[in-house]
C-alpha cells in the first residue's frame, strides 16, 4: 500500500517524490538514446532516416522473445561498409550487436543482415551504420513488446541443451547470375540464456550463457566479425549477404560466454 503524503513533512515528501521519480513506471518514457549515443559514438553526428540504412521489424511483436529484425543497405549506397550496431534502447543491455565488416562483405547490390531478438520493454530499436568515409547513418522504429528477456523458459533446460553447438551454414547464389552479392545463413543450437529466465523445474534462474562473438569468412577473407549480447534470441539464426568470390564457401567460428568455440563450414560453391 502506498504511503500517504500527509504528515511526512517537507523532507519526507521530497524523499517519496524521489522514489516515485526513480520508479520503473516513472521512467517508462525516459529517452535514454542521448546517453547511449554519447557512450557509443561520442559527439559524432548521425544522419537519421536518410535512406542509407533501412530497419525492418514489426511494430507489435507476437512473441517478445523472438522478434524478427532485418537491416538493409539499398543498392544505391555504393560505399564499402565499415560497421553496423543494433540497439534496443530499453533492454538491460541496449547494445544488441556490433558487426565490423571485412573485404569480403561485398558491394554493388543490396546488402543485409537479419536475426531474431529479445525485447524487454516497449522500446525504440535502432540500426546505426558506418560507411567507409566515417559517416554514421541511423534508422529506427518503435516496437510494442515486453517481457522478452525475462520470460520463463517453457522447455526443460537439459532438453534445451541437447545438441548444443550443432551448427548449420548455408550459402545461396543470387537470382541473377551477374549479381556480385551472395547470401549466407548460420543456425546454431544454443539456448543463449541471459541469466534472467526461470527454470521450470527448479524455479531458479538459469545461468547466463550466450553467444558473444561470431566470425564469418568467405574463402579465407573476412565477411564480418560480430560482438553480440544476450538480446539475441534462443537458437541464434542469422541471414546475411557477402561479396562474390572465386570460392564462395563460408567458414564460421562462434564463441560463447563459457569460452566454448563452435565452428562449421558451408559446402563449396561455384563462382
Amino acid at each position: 500500500m502506498p504511503l500517504p503524503l500527509k504528515g511526512l513533512g517537507c523532507a519526507g515528501g521530497a524523499a517519496l517524490a524521489l522514489v516515485l521519480l526513480l520508479s520503473p513506471a516513472a521512467n517508462a518514457e525516459e529517452d535514454v538514446w542521448p546517453t547511449l549515443k554519447q557512450q557509443a559514438f561520442g559527439d559524432r553526428a548521425i544522419e537519421a532516416e536518410d535512406g542509407t540504412v533501412v530497419l525492418e521489424i514489426p511494430g507489435t511483436a507476437e512473441d517478445a522473445s523472438l522478434v524478427p529484425l532485418t537491416v538493409r543497405v539499398p543498392p544505391h549506397v555504393a560505399q564499402n561498409l565499415k560497421s553496423l550496431t543494433i540497439f534496443i534502447d530499453k533492454n538491460p543491455d541496449p547494445r544488441v550487436a556490433t558487426l565490423s565488416f571485412g573485404p569480403a562483405s561485398g558491394k554493388g547490390g543490396e546488402r543485409s543482415f537479419s536475426t531474431r531478438v529479445r525485447i524487454d520493454n516497449f522500446s525504440y530499436v535502432r540500426a546505426v551504420l558506418e560507411t567507409e568515409d566515417g559517416t554514421l547513418h541511423m534508422a529506427s522504429k518503435f516496437v510494442a513488446a515486453a517481457g522478452g528477456c525475462g520470460a520463463m523458459n517453457a522447455k526443460d533446460p537439459d532438453a534445451e541443451n541437447a545438441d548444443l553447438g550443432k551448427m548449420l551454414v548455408k550459402t545461396f547464389p543470387p537470382a541473377i547470375d551477374a549479381s556480385p552479392i551472395w547470401s549466407g545463413q548460420v543456425m546454431l543450437k544454443h539456448p543463449n540464456s541471459n541469466g534472467m529466465q526461470l527454470d521450470i523445474n527448479t524455479a531458479g534462474y538459469i545461468p547466463a550463457r550466450f553467444v558473444k562473438e561470431m566470425i564469418v569468412k568467405r574463402g579465407g577473407e573476412l565477411v564480418f566479425q560480430m560482438q553480440s549480447t544476450f538480446s539475441i534470441s534462443t537458437n541464434p539464426n542469422f541471414r546475411f549477404t557477402f561479396g562474390r568470390g572465386a570460392d564462395n564457401s563460408l567458414d564460421v567460428a562462434i564463441t560463447d560466454t563459457d569460452g566454448t568455440l563452435f565452428a562449421a563450414q558451408s559446402e563449396p560453391s561455384g563462382s
